[in-house]
């Protein structure tokens, strides 16, 4: 879909609006030892009765740490702002490798085998899978399975996005039915899919995603809680980097405004896509699909929402919106001015999208998260992309040719 061809009066509707909530979220990782391998994670950090405490948090909240099973988890203070959100996670990685030794390495995996041994080795609580059961929004039953956790030698480390009230609750009836009926759960959550899980599979398909989607990771799967929701299918990808994490709860952002504003079906017809093709395509991991689905959402994306609250808008041009017409015109119909170094985080996407993640952000924590002399603030998709891609040739010429086709 081109964006000539958006519905213009949906895009008007979400124009400049975002329904505020706060985020969270509980992931999980992987802790490696100098040979690569995966080991206990109670070797450093104590358990969930017990956790470790991190003070220096924006937020009313503390996060803790603490090792759930054979992996690690942080529960990272919630925030209305993602950037926020985005440097409690990062003071969390600052405790994490405090930690553990110098060289032992993060490992950030959907799944991954665990040695007998280690398992034997294990605090008996990492020896048994300890999650209470997960709900399928697409089928209204449980779907967490039942496995022997001291035979099963698989551990899934999930990427889990809470989102809840932030002030609207106790005024608005679409986000009070939202938060807190089992109706406004299963719209939510089949919108997180649609624009959050949809939009990033291939950037969440490294290998063994398939295999946690079967268990811990379905289309539709969530836990209802007392200020929201609990979003369970993305894997912990999206640790990877503040720039991620702003994409991720970006999106989440936008469904939830979305739905928020009574606009569900409105967006759903628009962009031609229906519920039981994004369960199939999830759970399959239809890579070809879900990029097809993508395509038809990308024009509303990258349109609906304010700039600085939507990590794709197009207007995201660092800070400097010179090249966005007025906000009487609602219409963007031409493609923004790329006069000198502009980068445009929707076509930072795009580029991630055709040549992998890895092509924009690397493997190692300290430097994406700015810890100990690496790329310092780079929180978000808008400074992050700039800093990340604004010397880099072949994305200008990427950039380039992807909005002119954008625009034909």
């Amino acid at each position: 879909m081109k964006i000539s061809e958006m519905n213009v009066g949906l895009v008007n509707s979400l124009w400049h609006q975002t329904v505020t909530a706060t985020m969270g979220g509980d992931p999980e990782f992987f802790i490696a030892n100098k040979r690569g391998k995966i080991i206990n994670a109670d070797a450093f950090l104590p358990g969930k009765d017990k956790p470790i405490v991190i003070n220096r948090c924006h937020g009313p909240r503390k996060s803790n740490l603490f090792f759930d099973g054979i992996q690690a988890e942080m529960a990272v203070a919630y925030n209305g702002c993602r950037e926020f959100f985005a440097d409690n996670i990062k003071w969390c990685w600052e405790e994490v490798l405090k930690q553990i030794p110098d060289n032992h390495t993060i490992v950030l995996k959907p799944s991954t085998r665990v040695q007998p041994a280690v398992l034997k080795q294990a605090d008996p609580e990492a020896r048994r899978f300890g999650c209470s059961p997960d709900f399928n929004a697409y089928t209204c039953s449980t779907n967490t399975p039942e496995m022997d956790a001291s035979r099963h030698p698989f551990r899934y480390a999930g990427g889990h996005l809470h989102f809840g009230s932030s002030g609207y609750l106790e005024r608005d009836p679409l986000v009070l039915r939202m938060g807190t009926t089992e109706e406004g759960h299963l719209e939510l959550v089949k919108l997180f899919d649609l624009l959050v899980t949809i939009p990033t599979l291939s950037l969440d398909n490294a290998p063994g995603s398939l295999r946690r989607r079967s268990k811990y990771g379905k289309a539709g799967c969530f836990r209802p809680t007392p200020y929201g929701i609990e979003y369970r299918t993305p894997s912990c990808w999206w640790l990877r980097s503040p720039m991620t994490v702003s994409l991720v709860y970006g999106l989440a952002r936008l469904a939830w405004t979305i739905v928020g504003k009574g606009l569900t079906k409105d967006f759903r017809e628009a962009v031609k896509c229906d519920e039981e093709t994004v369960r199939g395509v999830i759970d399959e991991s239809d890579l070809k699909t879900a990029l097809s689905l993508w395509e038809n959402m990308r024009p509303y994306i990258a349109r609906i929402g304010s700039p600085l609250g939507n990590p794709l808008n197009l207007a995201s041009v660092r800070t400097d919106t010179s090249d966005y017409p007025s906000d009487n015109y609602k219409g963007l119909t031409h493609p923004p001015k790329l006069s000198g170094h502009k980068v445009h985080s929707l076509a930072v996407f795009e580029y991630m999208l055709k040549n992998g993640i890895d092509s924009v952000i690397g493997n190692n924590i300290k430097y994406e998260w700015g810890i100990e002399g690496s790329l310092g603030y780079s929180n978000g998709m808008l400074n992050g992309s700039y800093q990340k891609m604004i010397r880099n040739k072949d994305f200008q010429k990427f950039q380039t040719s992807f909005l002119t086709d954008f625009f034909k």
